[in-house]
This record gives C-alpha cells, sequence and structure tokens, in this order.
C-alpha cells in the first residue's frame, strides 16, 4: 500500500496538493462534529497526518513541497486579502488604540521574556535562545531575526509552528475560561501570541476576532524585530 502511494507521488504532479486538501478536509469536519475540541485542531491534526503519510511511504518532504506550490501561493494572497477586513473595521480599530497598543507591549514583552527566562533556567547555550527568542512573530519573521542573532533558523520555524498550533488549538479555551469575551481582545491575544496560525483560528471565531489578530499579528512581528536583539543584549549582559 504504502509502495503504490510513493509511486503515485511520482506520477501525479498535484499530489501532494490533493493529499493536504483531502487530509485537512476530513480533519475539519472530524473537528466540526467533535465540538471544536483543542486536541483535535485541523491544523494540527492534519500536520500529524500528513507528516506521518510521508514517513511511512517514504515520499521526499522536497517532492510533496513541490507539488503544494498552489498552496504557498495561495497564503501570499491570503495576506493581502487581510487588508479587507482591516479596511472594513478600521473605525473600531482607532478607537481601541489604546487596547491595542497597552495588550501588544504586554504580550511581546511577555513572549521575549519567556523566550529567555526558561532556557535560562536551564542554562542553554545563547543560539538556543537567540533561537527562541522571535517564537511569537510569523515564520518569515522569526527566521530572519533568529538569522540574524546567530540562532538555529530551521529550528526556530519549527518552535514557531508549533506555537501557533498551541495557540490555536488550547487559546479560545484558555481566554473563555479567564472570562475573556469581548471578539477584540481574543482575536488580539491569538494574533499577538500565536501569528497566523492563530489568526486563522479568530477568523472563525469572527471577523471582528480575525481583524483584530491580524493587527496583533502585524505589529507584533514589527515589535519582535525592535526587541529581540534588545532582549539577547540583555541577557548576554
Amino acid at each position: 500500500m504504502t509502495a503504490w502511494v510513493a509511486d503515485l507521488s511520482l506520477i501525479t504532479p498535484l499530489f501532494g496538493l490533493a493529499l493536504t486538501l483531502s487530509v485537512y478536509a476530513t480533519a475539519l469536519s472530524v473537528y466540526a462534529n467533535a465540538g471544536m475540541p483543542g486536541p483535535l485542531h485541523p491544523v494540527l491534526v492534519s500536520t500529524v497526518a500528513v507528516g506521518g503519510i510521508l514517513m511511512l511511504t517514504g515520499i521526499p518532504y522536497s517532492r510533496y513541497f513541490e507539488q503544494t506550490w498552489l498552496l504557498h501561493e495561495g497564503l501570499g494572497l491570503f495576506v493581502v486579502l487581510l487588508a479587507v477586513p482591516l479596511y472594513r473595521h478600521m473605525a473600531l480599530i482607532r478607537s481601541s488604540s489604546a487596547m491595542i497598543g497597552l495588550a501588544l507591549v504586554i504580550g511581546s514583552v511577555a513572549a521575549v521574556v519567556t523566550a529567555i527566562a526558561l532556557p535560562g533556567f536551564f542554562g542553554a547555550e545563547l543560539d538556543i535562545v537567540a533561537t527562541l527568542l522571535p517564537k511569537s512573530s510569523t515564520t518569515a519573521i522569526a527566521v530572519s531575526v533568529s538569522e540574524r542573532l546567530d540562532g538555529i533558523a530551521s529550528l526556530t520555524a519549527i518552535v514557531v509552528i508549533t506555537t501557533g498550533l498551541f495557540g490555536a488549538a488550547f487559546g479560545p479555551g484558555l481566554l473563555a475560561a479567564a472570562g475573556i469575551q469581548d471578539h477584540r481582545a481574543v482575536g488580539l491575544a491569538l494574533g499577538v501570541a500565536s501569528h497566523a496560525i492563530g489568526t486563522a483560528r479568530a477568523f472563525q471565531i469572527s471577523e471582528t476576532a480575525g481583524t483584530f489578530a491580524s493587527v496583533g499579528m502585524i505589529l507584533n512581528g514589527l515589535l519582535t524585530i525592535l526587541l529581540a536583539p534588545a532582549a539577547l543584549a540583555l541577557f548576554t549582559s
């Protein structure tokens, strides 16, 4: 069976795309029918499932990556489309600017401090600290910051994705348990802490939550670029 699947991936140029979409559609259906529990978040389940299939069949990741190029192009379009809800809710964003600024500073500083405190407590090397510092920003920004600080870029990418998956899976439940119901606050928290994956989850809650998650994701990425080098300098002083 696994050999047949591997052979199919050789002769079907869009096998990786079809595999990803079918696995995600199945995971999304299970997630919705089960009442949307955190551990069954479709991105988390799909990542594990596709990774397992690639390992079992021996399909090289490089081949899978080439066969999913449409998804990579679509991500760029998704980022552009974020401007639409931002424009629609611009008045609400402006009226909430004080809340956004306060939450952004607290969230970004907390992300950087935890990235330093935990590795520092266990005596981690400087490159590990640099690797973890940008964990709550988007992958592109995080990898760039990690490389500039002499971190391990490939490990940073894994940590960023894991952070996003955890936030998307458990963030809404934790926020609800804390009594936070304002969709602006929920979205902002998901965007600041869990970047693009958290933002996608926020849009499942409401357009308002998704809009504020987008704001949080964008601004936190910019703030991380400024905070990470300064935090690492303080860590080494």
